[in-house]
């Protein structure tokens, strides 16, 4: 699942979503569709949760914040588990001060935050 704005991928249960930069880099109509094709790939049931991988990109906006947010409200919705990791320092900063971090933890490795959200 290759997007601009989103790449996608998938580890059994788990989506991985993988911001690949700020909503000023791309075009409104392009945000706006992965947005919800994102969206969307939450409604296979065989995904359960999903981790957030900040890897790409040292500091996002709110847009692509305000994205992330719907999706990992869409996991926990279904009873599934959202983390965030590899997110840059001052990255992990906008997190923390938004409290994003008391929602959804953030791990220093994706394989961590596989291992958490398949954790019981």
């Amino acid at each position: 699942m290759t997007n601009k704005v989103f790449r996608l991928e998938r580890d059994g249960n788990v989506l991985i979503v993988i911001p690949q930069g700020d909503a000023s880099g791309f075009r409104y109509h392009d945000v706006h569709q992965e947005s919800n094709t994102t969206l969307q790939v939450l409604d296979d049931p065989s995904l359960v949760h999903v981790v957030v991988d900040f890897t790409s990109e040292q500091m996002l906006g709110s847009i692509i914040i305000s994205v992330v947010i719907k999706v990992c409200r869409k996991v926990s919705g279904k009873g599934g588990k959202a983390v965030f990791c590899n997110a840059s320092a001052d990255m992990l900063e906008v997190l923390q001060t938004m409290n994003l971090t008391r929602m959804w933890t953030h791990y220093l490795s994706r394989s961590e935050a596989i291992a958490a959200v398949r954790a019981d």
